[in-house]
């Protein structure tokens, strides 16, 4: 966004203010909360996207990660063991019922983990839950859940994502698109409306009680309505029509603020980051990145800090690059090589050294969400020689790209899986073979079924140091979004690292 654009913008949000003061929604207990992408069901499994948002807030899972004590906590489950290295077994709360007023029990349970893992069941992400054999009642608040072998991820996968459905609302309907048109669940918020074009409406659960030891204090009622253009999503907020603007630019926070009507919070640190990649075919297209010197060299060329400024704007203090591929909080996680240091002259030298002393073309391939980064990138890149250009493309071209050696350097960014655990991100790096080092692959693989958390961190950490050492790949910034929005409301505990960097509506409450 360019200077000239972000200063009328803050003049335009002077005048709209002025013209047209702002009416506390926090006296009508009501938070209106813009969505940039919809869905036509709020589903987890079936769907994804920006409706996280929500679905995250209506439903609850078996057990949740705390990443301060690195501990799993009670959700619908109480307490559990595991008898043997491939089984689970959860005592379950008998305090909790459904937003249609039905108790929860352990039917609900062995229903949702019994059509997740139904081979007749069919949705994106069914591989997650590939390595449950089965699931079994063993009273009306215990299940067991048993494994194919035993897996270091079991307890990750069931704190993440592992939304629990009312047996007797999702078991009886034949579509089961028809459930989240009209979702029922056990969490923090009660779905009132559901509807693609005209968004979602919730309201606090009155009935909630919390699995975990945090408490929630909660706004009474959400509206979560479509709005998935900037400029509309920019008029909205200064005309009164939202509480919050998520995902705008550093440029156009900043300017936001400083009108004095709106305070900006930072989503907090999240398991995702953005990185720097060479994959192997592009090197086909590039020989000049086929030696590991080049590819040395550019890091070297990159200014980490320079790029958060460029990414956070004002608001880039107190975010640093990150360190490796993995968070040290993610179960399994481990390196010990961090990204080379900010050294212009040590990248000249290395170009040097590799015989492009007058430098190279190359073109950095990343997302839309990522140009303005991407494009200092380049310039940084061509203050050491390297004629460095920038094209965009969506997220679904990639792997055809990659096929068709069209990728020769990238700026991308990664969840991590959206979990505190490595698997995901060992998956990405290596199971896609996106580098061509099968002996580096297959260290990846073998760790994956390691169960003892300090010997996989070690494990994990050769195969990372290799993939920096290698000069493969680079860590570069958290994934962490802007969120303006009015003074009166705040983010609920704004330090704690969260798993996914889309934040859900549950998380903010009024000052």
């Amino acid at each position: 966004m360019s200077k000239t654009f972000s200063y009328g913008l803050a003049l335009a949000a002077a005048a709209l203010i002025f013209a047209a003061p702002a009416q506390a929604q926090k006296s009508k207990d009501t938070m209106r909360f813009p969505l940039i992408e919809v869905e036509s069901i709020l589903d987890g499994y079936l769907t994804s996207g920006w409706f996280h948002k929500v679905f995250r807030s209506a439903y609850d899972g078996l057990i949740e990660f705390n990443p301060t004590t690195g501990k799993f906590v009670p959700g619908l489950a109480k307490s559990w063991s595991q008898p043997t290295l491939d089984t689970y077994e959860f005592e379950l709360r008998d305090d909790v019922k459904w937003h249609d007023g039905q108790a929860f029990d352990a039917d609900d349970v062995v229903y949702t983990i019994g059509w997740l893992i139904d081979p007749k069941t069919s949705f994106r992400y069914k591989a997650e839950w590939d390595w449950i054999k089965s699931v079994e009642k063993l009273g009306q608040y215990k299940v067991r859940i048993t494994a194919k072998t035993p897996v270091p991820t079991g307890m990750a996968t069931l704190a993440s994502g592992t939304n629990i459905y009312p047996e007797h609302v999702h078991g009886r309907l034949d579509n089961k698109q028809d459930f989240g048109a009209r979702p029922v669940g056990t969490g923090l918020y009660r779905i009132l409306k559901m509807d693609k074009n005209a968004g979602v409406v919730a309201e606090r659960n009155a009935n909630y009680m919390p699995g975990s030891d945090k408490l929630p204090t909660a706004i009474g009622r959400v509206i979560a309505e479509p709005m998935p253009d900037p400029g509309t999503l920019v008029a909205a907020l200064l005309t009164d029509k939202v509480d919050i603007a998520p995902n705008l630019s550093g440029d156009q926070a900043e300017d936001m603020q400083k009108s004095g009507k709106f305070d900006v919070t930072l989503s907090p640190p999240a398991t995702g980051y953005t990185f720097v990649a060479f994959p192997s075919t592009g090197q086909v297209t590039n020989k000049a990145l086929a030696d590991p010197r080049v590819r040395t060299a550019i890091a070297k060329a990159i200014d980490r800090a320079a790029l958060v400024k460029v990414t956070y704007a004002g608001f880039a203090k107190g975010v640093e690059p990150v360190e490796a591929l993995c968070m040290k909080e993610q179960l399994g996680c481990g390196y010990t090589k961090l990204v080379p240091a900010y050294d212009p002259a040590g990248a000249k030298n290395l170009l040097a050294e590799a015989g492009y002393a007058d430098g190279f073309d190359v073109v950095i391939s990343t997302f839309p969400r990522y140009l303005q980064p991407a494009t200092a990138l380049s310039g940084m890149l061509r203050a050491v020689g390297i004629r460095a250009t920038v094209s965009p493309h969506q997220i679904a071209q990639r792997v055809q790209m990659l096929k068709e050696n069209k990728i020769e350097m990238s700026y991308y960014s990664w969840s991590g899986g959206n979990q505190f655990e490595v698997s995901a991100n060992i998956g990405r790096h290596f199971l896609t073979k996106d580098y061509d080092d099968p002996v580096m692959n297959k260290m990846g693989e073998d760790t994956l079924p390691m169960m003892d958390d300090a010997e996989r961190r070690k494990a994990v950490a050769r195969v990372f140091d290799q993939v920096t050492g290698k000069s493969y790949a680079f860590a570069m910034l958290p994934n962490r979004f802007v969120y303006t929005h009015t003074k009166e409301l705040r983010l609920d505990r704004p330090d704690e690292v969260r798993e996914m960097d889309i934040l859900g509506i549950h998380e903010f409450v009024w000052k």
